[in-house]
């Protein structure tokens, strides 16, 4: 599977756009209070994520072209793969948690 800069961009854009979306959406139901706090970590999340891994692809590029170093781009690699885990570890315990509330008896 080949793999394009372009595809990378566009995911990063698009988990950025579906992180400020579940934001206002949240602040429009009110389902957040105006602090906002809960909303405000989870796009702060996403946006490390993405951020990451923007860097990641940046340094692939600059490997590919010959501009990089190879320690690097293994480097940004590794931080991006554990922040992807540990927000996926994150939304996993957060589903639970809903799930454990959502069987308690009344």
């Amino acid at each position: 599977m080949k793999v394009n800069a372009n595809y990378a961009a566009n995911a990063y854009a698009n988990a950025l756009k579906a992180s400020q979306d579940l934001q206002k959406t949240a602040k429009d139901s009110g389902a957040v209070a105006d602090t906002g706090q809960f909303a405000d970590l989870v796009t702060g999340a996403v946006d490390a994520v993405a951020k990451s891994g923007q860097r990641a692809e940046a340094t692939a590029l600059d490997v590919a072209q010959g501009k990089g170093n190879l320690v690097d781009l293994v480097t940004t690699i590794a931080e991006t793969e554990v922040a992807v885990e540990t927000l996926v570890t994150t939304r996993d315990r957060v589903i639970s948690a809903y799930r454990d509330i959502m069987n308690m008896p009344i």
